[in-house]
């Protein structure tokens, strides 16, 4: 990690303490729980997943901006990053560009599109079985903790936010907003 670039390295530091707020959060570990029930050992994943789902319904409430703005500067930024990208990596950031990725994140179908492309990576994918009504069986639950969840997240990302947006130079810098 220390070669990477120092707004790069502060984005993953932030994305780690995400994770570890979360995983510790009481309704999330609640969520987690109810889960496990059906797909064990990956439902911590499968909230992470469903959570992006929840930000995207809760969008004028949390998003910084309208979506359809929000998506295009985030595309700009994952293009503009590629030459720091390993090939693999960087195929991948391609693919959700042209695919539009995040406006899956908006309907049930698409977020069953999205457990459907992580069910063919996991080492045991029938764990995933039934993932299809895991959103609408559980939205209250998923609700809930993510309404619960989502302004800690924000005052931690706040802590991580820049004062100046100039991280690591005006090429690499992932949070400046494009020219």
């Amino acid at each position: 990690m220390a070669a990477l670039p120092p707004g790069i390295r502060r984005g993953v530091e932030m994305h780690r303490a995400i994770d570890l707020l979360t995983d510790q959060h009481p309704q999330v570990k609640a969520l987690n729980a109810l889960i496990a029930k059906r797909h064990g050992r990956y439902a911590s994943v499968l909230t992470d997943i469903g959570f992006d789902h929840f930000l995207f319904l809760h969008w004028q409430d949390f998003g910084p901006e309208p979506f359809a703005t929000f998506c295009t500067t985030t595309y700009h930024r994952i293009l503009r990053q590629r030459p720091l990208m390993p090939e693999k990596a960087a195929r991948f950031a391609t693919g959700m560009v042209e695919g539009k990725w995040l406006r899956m994140y908006g309907t049930v179908a698409g977020m069953n599109d999205v457990f459907r492309r992580l069910k063919k990576r996991l080492s045991q994918p029938e764990l995933l079985d039934g993932v299809d009504t895991l959103l609408v069986d559980h939205h209250a639950e998923f609700n809930q903790a993510f309404i619960s969840l989502f302004p800690d997240l924000q005052t931690l990302a706040d802590g991580y936010r820049p004062q100046t947006t100039d991280l690591s130079g005006p090429e690499t810098d992932p949070l400046r907003p494009p020219a």
